[in-house]
């Protein structure tokens, strides 16, 4: 049995800005401790599924494993639940988030029923109102949480929980794989931003991508932010406003490291 997910090797810039944090520490303290009640727990009537997993776990050095079984999430799910780090973007028509709206906010079709008029409404007002930064749209998406967890015959499944339905706006940012960075060390990158994020719309969600985005065959990274329409309603304008200025200046300085030429504005 292989490694579950080995891009979580390279997490060692995140976890030193999380032991300099002391409330960051306690965020993810309580959310491994949350997800260790009676609906994660271990079944121990599955006492033999559940030793193959430490076993398998404890042989391949793959704390990952070991947190699935234990509480249904790997090491990054827990840092992104625990608000530490951003979702993992999968691209515009990617399975999280799930994008309801094209690029000039008119309804994708199929999405009809799915949408009340209430929410596209509120979604056109935005739309309309808010005036883009350089390579940034609106959208009105579903996002979700990523639970995982494995089968008798020790497969790994996925499925989504915990929809909310609100406006993402979505930035293009220099491509920091052509930086030799990985994953996890771009997470590290754009660290204090997700958190300024974080501050200024508590409840948002943060996603990241790798070379998610193409525009004139040039690949570049994506971060959008969703702001649950439930939860930002009122102040969705004000909130939308700080957001630009965060990460605009996230941006700059990513420029300045990968050069002017890495993000295209025409």
């Amino acid at each position: 049995m292989q490694t579950i997910l080995p891009r979580e090797e390279a997490v060692e810039g995140i976890f030193s800005e999380i032991l300099a944090s002391p409330t960051a520490c306690e965020q993810l303290r309580d959310v491994f401790y949350e997800h260790l009640d009676e609906e994660h727990g271990i079944d121990f009537d599955e006492s033999e599924h559940f030793i193959q997993v430490l076993f398998n776990a404890y042989k391949n050095g793959d704390v990952t494993a070991l947190l699935l079984e234990l509480c249904g999430g790997s090491m990054f799910d827990l840092l992104r639940e625990a608000f530490l780090i951003p979702k993992k973007f999968h691209g515009k028509s990617g399975e999280n988030p799930v994008l309801l709206t094209d690029v000039d906010g008119n309804i994708l079709e199929g999405k009809e029923k799915e949408i009340s008029g209430h929410e596209y409404e509120k979604f056109k007002e935005i739309y309309d109102r808010h005036e883009c930064a350089p390579r940034s749209k609106l959208y009105l998406a579903d996002g979700y949480d990523i639970v995982r967890s494995y089968t008798k015959g020790m497969e790994l499944v996925e499925k989504k929980d915990n929809r909310n339905r609100g406006i993402l706006i979505l930035y293009a940012l220099p491509d920091t794989r052509k930086l030799g960075l990985t994953e996890a060390q771009a997470y590290a990158v754009v660290w204090d931003t997700f958190h300024k994020i974080q501050e200024e719309a508590p409840r948002a969600m943060v996603y990241y991508g790798q070379e998610t985005g193409v525009k004139k065959d040039k690949e570049f990274d994506e971060i959008g932010i969703l702001l649950p329409i439930r939860e930002f309603e009122k102040k969705m304008l004000h909130h939308l406003s700080e957001i630009d200025g965060i990460v605009l200046t996230c941006r700059e300085k990513m420029m300045k490291k990968a050069g002017n030429e890495s993000l295209d504005f025409e």
